[in-house]
């Protein structure tokens, strides 16, 4: 028998602290209190915000002043990406350009000129955009991290049949069941290897429980170490990377240390882990 399961490594990885990618704006329609999947699951606790457009109508911001290349703190937060206006007027006489006249910081609702642009040094802008009304976990919704289902809660203040927008962080556990169940195999024949007489491959002791899920999760995350180098550019993988190795040598040294009562010999301390990573961001 495994003495750990595909699930039980699931559930420790995803609450690694380690995500490994952060999804923004993902639609979706919410319809009476029913479930909707969203398109992953083990999703990082707490990490997700969900927004509805409540308004057909752009909001007037009014007349903001620009000065510099300072920023300018609008009305409202979380702007609908793209659907900002600056103008010179409210006749739109001259309608400036994003990335070219000025710049936007979406979720915190602030705007700046951009020198050499044609807004002018301390000019009077006129400013419309649509923006996102952020809703609240167990008062407008409901929420699943380990299945990724998303409900409304009657009463809130999402409405019936509303589009919605999520953002949210997936967390280690979109690590592939195939890498998770090769490593629980590898980690019994080890285990089975070095195991004392007085203990069998059909023992249930917590201890080898304990360290089989420990011993899984260090093959398991020193993989996704690799995977990172291998998958991401090398100024993002660095830290990435090195957050999985660290996670790696510690599960492997506390495998051993939990393992030793139940093995013939003492294990040996210290992970002897050897992670591909040429490029490592000390």
């Amino acid at each position: 028998m495994a003495w750990t399961t595909l699930e039980i490594i699931k559930k420790h990885l995803q609450e690694s602290g380690v995500e490994v990618d952060s999804i923004c704006n993902e639609f979706h329609v919410l319809t009476g209190t029913e479930e909707e999947q969203l398109e992953h699951a083990y999703l990082t606790d707490k990490s997700e915000t969900v927004k509805t457009i409540d308004s057909a109508t752009p909001y007037y911001d009014g007349e903001n002043k620009l000065s510099g290349t300072s920023w300018k703190s609008l009305d409202h937060e979380q702007i609908v990406p793209g659907a900002l206006v600056a103008a010179s007027n409210t006749l739109l006489t001259t309608i400036y350009i994003e990335g070219v006249d000025f710049v936007v910081e979406y979720p915190t609702g602030r705007i700046r000129r951009i020198e050499g642009g044609a807004i002018s040094d301390g000019s009077m802008v006129c400013i419309w955009y649509q923006y996102y009304t952020v809703h609240t976990k167990d008062t407008d919704y409901t929420i699943n991290y380990e299945s990724g289902r998303l409900a409304r809660i009657d009463g809130g203040e999402i409405a019936d049949g509303s589009p919605v927008w999520v953002d949210y962080k997936i967390s280690a556990v979109t690590v592939a069941d195939s890498l998770i169940n090769q490593a629980i195999v590898e980690v019994e024949g080890k285990i089975l290897d070095r195991l004392s007489s007085d203990y069998s491959g059909e023992s249930t002791d917590q201890g080898l429980k304990t360290g089989s899920t420990e011993l899984t999760l260090s093959i398991v995350t020193r993989e996704m170490s690799a995977e990172t180098m291998r998958k991401y550019p090398s100024s993002q993988a660095g830290p990435l990377a090195k957050q999985w190795r660290n996670l790696s040598i510690r599960y492997e040294e506390q495998a051993w240390e939990t393992l030793s009562p139940f093995l013939v010999s003492p294990a040996l301390h210290g992970a002897k882990v050897q992670v591909n990573i040429s490029r490592d961001n000390e």
